[in-house]
């Protein structure tokens, strides 16, 4: 790689049928399907000219359903960033977003330097809400303070 050119990878995280790949989907494509295939591990690619720099961006789908611990630990080792994406219709999915902070956290060292992005899904559906903003920003500002 040049000195014009950087790498990075964004992992995306989250509980089975968050719509983890419907936001890359959707960003990527600009498609979005209402069919639920769940996912082992994808990885996405893209390049983005920036001014003189081409910033080579990875883009990381991960299994919602924990049943491959290695390859979770090995993409949380792996990343630049982090998607932590959860249901606001399902308040387990919300558990599984505190699940993967604490994983983070004990995984990489360098947990305070970490760009992580939390993203509360599914407000475009008809679904009863069971997680509330103020209830995601009260525990970000007790438990996360490097997120104030």
């Amino acid at each position: 790689m040049s000195d014009n050119e950087h790498r990075i990878r964004l992992v995306l995280l989250g509980g089975a049928g968050v719509g983890k790949s419907s936001i890359i989907s959707r960003f990527l494509y600009n498609k979005y399907t209402e069919k639920y295939k769940s996912t082992v591990e994808d990885l996405y690619n893209r390049d983005y000219e920036i001014g003189q720099i081409t910033l080579k961006v990875d883009i990381l789908d991960t299994a919602g359903d924990f049943q491959f611990p290695a390859m979770r630990r090995l993409s949380i080792a792996n990343a630049h960033a982090f998607l932590i994406v959860y249901s606001i219709s399902s308040s387990q999915s919300f558990e599984t977003v505190r699940q993967c902070i604490e994983e983070i956290k004990e995984q990489r060292v360098d947990f305070e330097d970490i760009p992580i992005v939390i993203a509360g899904n599914k407000m475009d559906l008809e679904v009863e809400r069971q997680v509330f903003k103020e209830d995601v920003t009260e525990w970000i500002y007790r438990e996360l303070q490097r997120f104030r």
